[in-house]
């Protein structure tokens, strides 16, 4: 691994003030246990159409509690491209995401993540803020997320930061924005979900799409401000 891909991924794993958590289960486990905390299922397909060779790889996903009094104000989950890679086709790495919470009111501030080949790493965030409540012992299938990268206009939000210029300006994060799409996509998520992961079993899987994603709110979140991406969560921290 390149000295500076691992130093910008340590450095996104660490930033905020959230715990990291792994996926809820993988491949070889043997069950699904909802008695403490419930299961949110999601696929998330972040991408480029310009042939760049800076692959888009979704790294961290971001959530924040609405409820006072919840165990954990901004839980996050790291992706594994080994376990949660469904398909990777010209560039495309969709995951099945497979995210444990407590039961309460949440919203999903976004996904971050990196565009590296030698010399240059990026990094990106896509923000989202989407609310969603998770009832209590429960699996549930949230949608499919899309993100696409194009270039910004005057006032967007920007897919990366401008710092560092050379990197950020290169793989295109500072110069780009995200189109966002969220969909249900149950009649055939479900399906994958089911064959790749044996754990689920036959276990009842709930469907609560989020809700469809809204740029102008997100703008007004992010200040208003051309230069303003969000920072896993750090734009909302109370």
């Amino acid at each position: 691994m390149h000295l500076r891909w691992a130093l910008a991924l340590l450095l996104l794993l660490l930033s905020g003030c959230a715990t990291m958590h792994p996926m809820a289960f993988d491949h070889a486990s043997k069950g699904v246990d909802v008695s403490s905390q419930s299961i949110v299922l999601m696929t998330a397909d972040v991408f480029r159409t310009d042939d760049s060779r800076y692959v888009l790889r979704p790294m961290v996903v971001f959530w924040r509690a609405l409820d006072a009094g919840a165990n954990e104000a901004m839980p996050r989950f790291r992706t594994n491209q080994e376990t949660d890679l469904v398909a990777a086709a010209e560039g495309r790495h969709e995951l099945a995401l497979r995210m444990a919470l407590q039961p309460g009111r949440y919203e999903l501030i976004d996904i971050n993540g990196l565009a590296s080949a030698f010399p240059f790493i990026g990094n990106f965030s896509v923000p989202l803020f989407l609310e969603l409540t998770v009832p209590p012992h429960s699996v549930t299938y949230v949608g499919h997320v899309s993100a696409q990268l194009r270039p910004r206009q005057d006032g967007e939000f920007r897919a990366g930061a401008v710092i560092p210029l050379v990197d950020q300006g290169v793989t295109g994060m500072a110069g780009g924005t995200f189109d966002v799409k969220v969909e249900d996509a149950s009649a055939t998520d479900l399906t994958m979900f089911r064959s790749t992961f044996p754990a689920l079993g036959d276990t009842p899987i709930a469907t609560a799409i989020l809700p469809p994603f809204d740029r102008a709110k997100v703008q007004r979140r992010l200040g208003g401000k051309d230069d303003n991406v969000p920072s896993g969560g750090a734009a909302t921290s109370h």
